[in-house]
């Protein structure tokens, strides 16, 4: 089982740097848009949409929410920071809150209506991303500083892991877990600004450099712990099993989509 996702996760990142270094910004965003159509039909299989049709059209009025968002909202990035970071917010609320107010979200139309907000954002954001200055680096950050999030709170939560951290969501999630994803990434950070220095970019100040770690850290495992009580609720291990050893593209990108508007807030508006 590790040998596969260690094989999945190879192959991955190799079509990620292919993707990053090689090819334009349209065929980026086509790329992205392909991989989110993904995510959403996992996400209407997840809330609840059974028939194939009904998924399809679920997907299809996703793609029209998304291009019409595009449009209007290209130029006010802030609304759409806005709208992410006060659903995870609320995301954050119902994890604490669980299973208190299942009852009130735990319906089709409320968990479909999630997966726009959870999915929408970080296609937005991402896309903003591409004709930002120095996407490559950006990008790399973004994904390597998640990566280092998950993958530091999972091999530090195995080790050392005594104290849950939201036990009725996700049973094997540590606060020591966490604790060490936060070392990773500032590990990490340390690292990218040492790279900026080398390269004579602008390095960035400390006080970010500080708190960058805990919001990636903070997001990654919010996403992670969101996409955990979905699954519960529902009554399935895996939103998919596209990715052999790794369930589906959701299950990969949870702390991906999560993490992004924080990230580019940090990036536009502090770095």
């Amino acid at each position: 089982m590790l040998g596969q996702r260690i094989i999945t996760a190879i192959a991955l990142l190799s079509a990620l740097l292919l993707i990053v270094f090689f090819t334009n910004a349209l065929i980026f965003s086509l790329l992205l848009s392909v991989v989110t159509l993904l995510a959403a039909w996992e996400w209407a299989k997840l809330a609840g949409i059974k028939s194939t049709i009904n998924r399809g059209l679920y997907c299809f009025g996703f793609m029209l929410v998304c291009s019409v968002a595009y449009g209007a909202l290209q130029n006010y990035l802030f609304v759409i920071l806005g709208l992410s970071l006060g659903f995870w917010m609320l995301a954050l609320f119902l994890i604490c809150t669980y299973p208190r107010y299942n009852k009130h979200w735990n319906n089709v139309y409320a968990l479909g209506l999630m997966g726009v907000l959870v999915l929408l954002p970080c296609w937005f954001l991402l896309l903003y991303l591409r004709n930002y200055d120095d996407f490559a680096f950006n990008f790399l950050s973004l994904i390597v500083l998640v990566a280092a999030a998950d993958v530091g709170a999972y091999f530090s939560g195995k080790r050392l892991g005594r104290h849950k951290l939201a036990e009725q969501v996700s049973p094997n999630k540590t606060w020591e877990g966490v604790i060490g994803g936060i070392v990773a990434c500032f590990i990490l950070a340390v690292v990218i600004n040492v790279f900026n220095d080398f390269t004579q970019k602008e390095m960035i100040s400390w006080p970010v450099l500080l708190s960058l770690p805990f919001l990636v850290s903070f997001f990654s495992v919010l996403g992670d712990l969101f996409e955990s009580m979905l699954k519960r609720v529902r009554g399935v291990k895996d939103s998919g099993n596209i990715l052999p050893g790794h369930g589906g593209i959701l299950d990969r990108i949870d702390g991906l989509v999560s993490t992004t508007p924080a990230y580019i807030l940090m990036l536009v508006y502090f770095i």
